[in-house]
């Protein structure tokens, strides 16, 4: 008995019961595959619904949970992964921007490199008052005048003390004759040369020294050296073990692209309906707009542009013309293309999406407007909100319009006083070649058109923007980069 209370003490104290079997795996194994579906639906939902509430890591959690039990369910490369897929990419593409965020306001108040910082200890004379500055001429004048009658009485006891000097020596009262001065003479000789010895002997002694501290200060700087690169090393195995969180939202919208495309280009193309190809055609072009956001945030201004650039192509041929969210790629696009130093092509894509929020403002006031799926479940939409909204997001598309026109005019005036350093001599730019010069002029944080903002942050080393590059591409063509990007996303649910 005493056995058999002290085990189901121990159960109980694991938070087992003691009178039941081992129940939770099997009930685990027991679960029927609609459980499962409802489960990652449920997941789905729930994490959803964590974004419209913006609480990003739970959205995280919840949105990773629901593409491992769909892949898991359905298999990695089904229809029914690729919304999943989807907002957990976005979801990712958050939570690095809050990251980013936390980091940016812990830095605030600290002055960048090259900052003039008022860190001297010095009060500056030109911000000293009169009344200041004579106060603190009357006191250095007193103090000169202390020091100056210091001086005086110290010369005049140093000249008693010679003068007594002078007459001891020559009022002696013995003289000293001439074998005891020379007997003193030869002492004093000695004496300075067994000095000198000893000095010589102290100097290799502290040379000695010297050489053995230079040598173990050479061999500790190399032992230092050799650990930090190890550590360096180790620091590397690390990050490539753990992925960023923009580098996981790019596998999982990459993902998700590969998904929406070949449902909509692949041999099954011809089952769907209408219908569900529009529906698939709005997520395809959310997701090469996300994957272009998630390029600025990385600073691969290349990549966004040509990401935005099929999102813009594909909208426009299956949106209405007035409708937003091309407007909103036209003004990703323009920013893009300014922050690729292509200012000409920016201020177009700026100006092409002020065109169609007009064009929108006029279909408002005539009731002639295309339908908004983003508003039809809005109760408290109305046309004249829609129109006050549109309209205070124009003068900000003008302010952005006129950043990129004074970032092209500094690129101009650096890349002159560059030349003019090198030798070439000044040269009067037109600004038609401007768009392709490159310049140390960091360009201005856009502003957002929509709920969806493009937060700079600060550079990034190029060699982890390399790494991020190859682990995309990888994606892309390598054998299995569905099973790869889903074992990222077990580990970082987890």
């Amino acid at each position: 008995m005493a056995a058999t209370d002290l085990e189901n003490q121990t159960q109980a104290q694991s938070g087992k019961s003691p009178n039941t079997a081992e129940a939770s795996p099997s009930k685990k194994n027991d679960e029927t595959p609609a459980d499962q579906k409802a489960q990652a639906l449920m997941a789905l939902s729930t994490g959803k619904r964590h974004m419209l509430c913006q609480d990003i890591p739970a959205a995280v959690e919840s949105l990773g949970e629901a593409c491992e039990l769909m892949s898991v369910e359905f298999g990695e490369k089904a229809p029914e992964c690729a919304e999943a897929y989807f907002y957990y990419g976005k979801a990712l593409l958050e939570m690095a921007r809050l990251e980013s965020g936390v980091l940016g306001n812990a830095l605030d108040g600290v002055p960048e490199e090259g900052d003039d910082a008022n860190d001297s200890q010095v009060e500056d004379p030109e911000k000293v008052t009169e009344e200041e500055r004579t106060e603190v001429e009357g006191k250095v004048g007193e103090a000169m005048e202390e020091n100056y009658d210091e001086c005086e009485n110290a010369k005049i006891l140093s000249k008693k003390d010679s003068k007594v000097t002078t007459n001891g020596d020559t009022n002696g009262v013995h003289d000293k004759d001439g074998e005891s001065e020379k007997s003193e003479e030869d002492e004093e000789m000695e004496g300075g040369e067994s000095q000198e010895e000893e000095g010589a002997a102290g100097e290799a002694d502290a040379d000695g020294l010297k050489e053995a501290e230079a040598e173990k200060s050479e061999t500790d700087s190399v032992e230092g050296e050799k650990k930090e690169g190890e550590d360096a090393a180790a620091q590397e195995v690390e990050d490539e073990d753990d992925p960023s969180n923009l580098q996981l939202a790019w596998e999982m919208l990459e993902l998700a692209k590969m998904v929406f495309t070949e449902q909509l280009e692949g041999e099954k193309k011809g089952s769907i309906t209408p219908e569900v190809k529009t529906t698939i055609e709005k997520k395809l072009c959310e997701t090469f707009l996300t994957l272009g956001e998630v390029s600025l945030e990385n600073e691969n201004y290349v990549q966004a542009v040509e990401d935005l650039s099929l999102c813009l192509d594909r909208q426009k041929a299956s949106l209405p013309s007035d409708s937003r969210s091309i407007a909103e790629t036209h003004y990703q696009l323009g920013v893009a293309l300014g922050f690729h130093m292509k200012f000409e092509e920016a201020v177009v894509s700026l100006e092409a999406a002020i065109a169609v929020l007009d064009s929108r403002i006029t279909n408002l006031k005539g009731k002639t407007e295309s339908p908004d799926e983003t508003k039809k479940d809005n109760i408290f939409h109305t046309r004249e909100k829609e129109i006050a909204e549109i309209e205070s997001l124009i003068p900000e598309i003008k302010e952005k319009i006129t950043d990129t026109n004074e970032m092209k005019d500094e690129s101009v005036r650096k890349v002159a006083e560059m030349k003019e350093q090198i030798g070439f001599g000044s040269s009067s730019s037109s600004g038609t070649g401007s768009s392709s010069s490159s310049s140390t002029v960091k360009p201005i944080s856009a502003k957002p058109i929509s709920s969806i903002s493009i937060k700079r942050k600060a550079e990034s080393d190029p060699t982890e923007v390399a790494v991020k590059k190859a682990a995309i591409s990888t994606s892309k063509t390598g054998s299995d980069p569905v099973g790869s990007a889903i074992e990222k996303a077990k580990k970082s649910s987890t």
